[in-house]
């Protein structure tokens, strides 16, 4: 079974594709990827078993055809000459842009998955009204308009484009080993300044990092930080190895991989370590939360801001003050790595910040706090909307149970700014609606206006996937949403109850509420 996987985005994007290739080649058969052609060293690097094909790049097609165009209609054809001399089985499409439906398109293939049209644009030869379904379609969702509550990492929503979750290959994970001996790794910086740690406390943590681990420690960072580094090793009192902007890529790869732990509030070199089996602590503060882009593998750390305006929207939040940067304390950031490093109880956050610990279940990954808290309202729709969305998406997967999704906040209280009933009242009005025929536009405008808690779940079904995902399961997805909202609320109320009291008092809370909510609606129950 020979599959090609099309990866045209950037660095971090096409190491978060990874898991993805590895399934695909523990299944068996051959892979080879696509990438643009300023990311085929690094293709070479992610997946050197495997044959590489560039692409164009779209300045360099560009500037060709400022030129002549039949130039860059050329290169084009040559290109496609080339990749069609392999007989691929399957062709795995992953980016949502028009140049690679086209490709997706254009390129011979028994079997296709993932993008062949996109979700608000017509490319040529598209059906007209052609909707995106199943992950393709949460990828855009959850993009759009579902980031503060999405609890499925980028990583599984690729892997879902080839793989159900009842599949072994879904668990072909590794598992993070225990650290070495090696020094610690501090990354400057994310791609833009919402991402960019204060240079006082990266010194502050350098010092406190040598001083309570006695392990050296190695500043990475992007060309143009150079000048900032030189400036941050002055600050330091004690020794630093100073490789910003010093590194190529395959030299990069091979510092990560001498690493013991890295810490960095870039994404990309998170899943580059990951990549390389190398435990980390991810921060994370402005548009990034671990839950979609954190490091994939099990038993890393990740570093929140417990504010409620994370995440935001980065570059376009208009913020000017970035408290969440503030919030990274470095000394509780040394000691989390030491601890992390010795294997030691890891320490409580201090206000203003939460830690959460990756894990493996069910075939996905997920991120859970480390301590017991109270849960805030996206971490209750997350915990809900999660099961929601995998019911939907993969019928086949086996859940954990809610009580063991629950379990960091039990009787820690229900978020005040949730309004279970209406979360209760709007799942099961929709569970109703929603049998063999599409819901009427009046009554989901009507359910949406009084109930907005469901809009990322309407975005989904309704939006993108225009209604024509399966009404079935998505009833029944609904219906388990509106029983698990009341079950949830019980265990985050009441952890003292014995489990068959909580059952009973959930399943008479959930049949009074049937009731109520079908007189309110005006349906004969």
């Amino acid at each position: 079974m020979n599959s090609l996987v099309v990866q045209r985005a950037r660095f971090g994007d096409l190491l978060q594709s990874l898991p993805l290739i590895r399934a695909l080649s523990v299944a068996g058969g051959s892979v080879t990827l696509l990438v643009s052609e300023d990311m085929m060293e690094a293709a070479r690097l992610v997946h050197p078993a495997g044959d590489v094909f560039g692409f164009p790049g779209k300045g360099h097609l560009l500037d060709l055809a400022s030129g002549s165009p039949m130039k860059a209609a050329g290169t084009i054809a040559r290109f496609l000459e080339n990749v069609r001399t392999v007989s691929f089985d399957r062709l795995f499409q992953l980016n949502h842009d028009g140049t690679g439906a086209l490709l997706g398109k254009l390129l011979p293939a028994g079997e296709k998955r993932g993008f062949f049209s996109l979700h608000d644009r017509i490319i040529p030869g598209e059906e007209k009204g052609k909707k995106l379904s199943g992950w393709p379609a949460y990828l855009v969702a959850s993009a759009r308009g579902v980031r503060a509550v999405n609890r499925i990492h980028l990583s599984d929503v690729w892997i879902g484009f080839g793989f159900s979750g009842s599949t072994r290959e879904r668990e072909n994970c590794p598992r993070a080993p225990a650290p070495g001996s090696g020094p610690v790794g501090l990354v400057l910086s994310g791609r833009s300044v919402y991402r960019e740690l204060v240079l006082e406390d990266v010194a502050r943590l350098v010092d406190r990092i040598q001083r309570l681990t006695g392990r050296p420690v190695v500043l990475l960072g992007r060309p143009d930080e150079r000048e900032k580094a030189r400036v941050l090793t002055r600050l330091i009192s004690g020794p630093v190895v100073n490789r910003v902007g010093e590194t190529s890529l395959g030299q990069l790869w091979a510092e990560v991989a001498s690493l013991s732990l890295l810490i960095s509030p870039d994404t990309a070199t998170l899943h580059l370590s990951a990549s390389l089996n190398v435990p980390s602590i991810g921060l994370f503060f402005s548009n990034a939360q671990p839950h979609e882009t954190g490091a994939y593998l099990p038993g890393c750390l990740a570093v929140t801001p417990d504010l409620d305006c994370h995440p935001c929207a980065g570059e376009g939040s208009g913020c000017t003050q970035m408290e969440c940067r503030s919030l990274m304390e470095p000394d509780y950031l040394a000691l989390l790595a030491e601890r992390f490093l010795t294997g030691s109880a890891l320490p409580e956050a201090p206000a203003g910040l939460r830690v959460w610990r990756s894990r493996k279940e069910a075939g996905f990954l997920s991120y859970r706090p480390t301590h017991a808290g109270a849960a805030t309202r996206e971490d209750v729709l997350g915990v809900l909307f999660r099961r929601f969305f995998l019911r939907v998406l993969d019928p086949e997967v086996l859940l954990p149970s809610l009580e063991e999704e629950c379990r960091p906040f039990f009787g820690r209280g229900w978020p005040s700014s949730l309004p279970a009933d209406h979360l209760v009242q709007g799942a099961s009005l929709s569970s109703r609606q929603w049998g063999d025929h599409p819901l009427d536009p009046l009554e989901k405008r009507r359910i949406l206006e009084e109930i907005p808690l469901l809009w990322p779940l309407f975005l989904l079904t309704e939006e993108v996937e225009g209604g024509q995902g399966k009404r079935e399961i998505q009833r029944q997805a609904f219906a388990l949403l509106s029983e698990e909202t009341i079950a949830a609320r019980s265990l985050l109320l009441d952890r003292g109850k014995s489990p068959a009291r909580r059952k009973k008092e959930r399943e008479r809370a959930y049949s009074a509420k049937e009731t109520r909510t079908g007189r309110e609606a005006g349906y004969g129950v």
